[in-house]
Formats: structure tokens, C-alpha cells, sequence
């Protein structure tokens, strides 16, 4: 069943489904990862918005993985669509995402005391110029969060797929998870995250520790995720 009924064209349903999911659902899952990930690495708006378009970039690539699987693979997808075949997958999805979110915050916590320790002597203007230059690397941990974050199969993406299945290619598979995932981008998340950085910006005498809490909260998140998909394995 499609997710926007009354839209024919699969591809435009997608993006429209898209635009619709990311106002809320997502925004609410994806913003306490991006949040702690902004005030580990200490960035502004235009850094946060930045580590947030590669945030989204890691989903758009799982989504497009996911539906190059469901392209390739159409004529068995109504034997692995049932609760029982895809239970398993999201819980050990869920898990790897809790696996790489505690080890990013630990990196996040080793490289702020490293930088703490380096800064010693330092004035708050030239530690906080320090920060803005990016030195935590912020590229990689971002996308990667992202992308373990979109392999956790989205009801939603995955509605569009079996109901788009009969009209089109294996390429338009990949095409229909692609504009699902750039319709989720155009959310709140862009703005707060940027927002969330300008604020914690505004801060440079406590970076230090606020580096420490973004960390910490990455770690937090990461074991929640594994506890919860610890407890469904049982």
C-alpha cells in the first residue's frame, strides 16, 4: 500500500511521503544522535547543518542499498516482507547502530580531553577558533552515523517499495528509496540541528565539557539502542 494513496506517479509519491515522514518521525529519532554528535565536535550553524547534510547523506545511501536489494530481489520480497523474516534484521541492525554510536562518542570523548590537554595555556577565543576549524574529524563519524542509522529498515520507505514493486525497474527502486530519503531531509532536523550548534557556540569558555557531554551522550544513546535490541534477541 502506498504510502500517499492518492499520488499515481510511485516516484513523486515517494518524495511526497518523504516530506511528510521527516516533519515528525524522523526528526524525533535522528535529532538526540545529530545533537550529541554537534556538541562533541563543537561546531557553529553552518558546521552543524554541514555534519547534518552528511548525516543524511550515510541514510539516503542505506535507503538506496535497501532498495537496490528490493529491485534485484522482487520476486522473493513477499516471502521476506513478513514480520518474522524482517524482525531479525532490525534487531541486529538496530544493534550494529548501537555498536557504532557508543564507539564514535568514545573517539568524540579521547579527542576532546586530547584537545583539552594541547589547549592548556591557550586563551577561550583561541580555543574556541580551534573548534571551529573541525579538528574531531567530523566527516566521517557523520556519515557513518548516518548510514548505520538507514539500515534500520523504515516501514514507511518499505511500504512505497512493495507497492511500487510491479511498476518499475531495479533502478527505479533505487531511484523511489533515493527521493524518499531526500524528501526526509527537507525537515526540521536541518534547522535545529544548525540551531543547536549556534547555541552551544555561544559557549566557548565550556566547550570543553560540553565536548564531554555531546560524547557522553553519543555513549548513552548507543548502549539504550543495544540494551533495547539486546532485550528482543531474549
Amino acid at each position: 500500500m502506498s504510502l500517499m494513496p492518492d499520488i499515481s506517479n510511485p516516484y513523486l509519491g515517494a518524495f511526497t511521503g518523504g516530506l511528510i515522514y521527516g516533519l515528525a518521525v524522523c526528526t524525533a529519532s535522528c535529532l538526540p544522535f545529530v545533537a550529541g554528535y554537534i556538541a562533541g565536535v563543537g561546531s557553529g550553524f553552518r558546521g552543524s547543518v554541514k555534519i547534518t547534510m552528511l548525516f543524511n547523506s550515510g541514510r539516503i545511501l542505506a535507503y538506496a542499498l535497501i532498495g537496490a536489494v528490493v529491485g534485484l530481489f522482487g520476486g522473493l520480497l513477499r516471502i521476506f516482507v513478513s514480520d518474522a523474516a524482517i524482525s531479525p534484521f532490525q534487531i541486529y541492525s538496530s544493534l550494529v547502530f548501537g555498536v557504532i554510536t557508543v564507539i564514535i562518542g568514545v573517539m568524540v570523548l579521547f579527542k576532546a580531553r586530547k584537545s583539552s590537554c594541547e589547549c592548556v595555556g591557550q586563551d577561550a577565543k583561541k580555543l574556541a577558533d580551534t573548534q571551529k576549524r573541525g579538528r574531531f574529524g567530523v566527516n566521517f563519524g557523520a556519515f557513518t552515523l548516518g548510514l548505520t542509522r538507514g539500515l534500520i529498515l523504515c516501514p514507511p520507505l518499505m511500504a512505497l517499495l512493495v507497492y511500487a514493486l510491479p511498476f518499475v525497474s531495479p533502478a527505479g527502486s533505487i531511484s523511489i528509496a533515493v527521493l524518499f530519503g531526500l524528501g526526509t531531509t527537507i525537515s526540521p532536523l536541518l534547522l535545529l540541528a544548525g540551531v543547536t550548534g549556534w547555541l552551544l557556540s555561544k559557549a566557548p569558555l565550556f566547550q570543553k565539557w560540553i565536548s564531554f557531554a555531546g560524547g557522553a551522550a553519543l555513549i548513552i544513546l548507543g548502549i539504550y539502542t543495544m540494551l533495547n535490541s539486546t532485550i528482543q534477541l531474549i
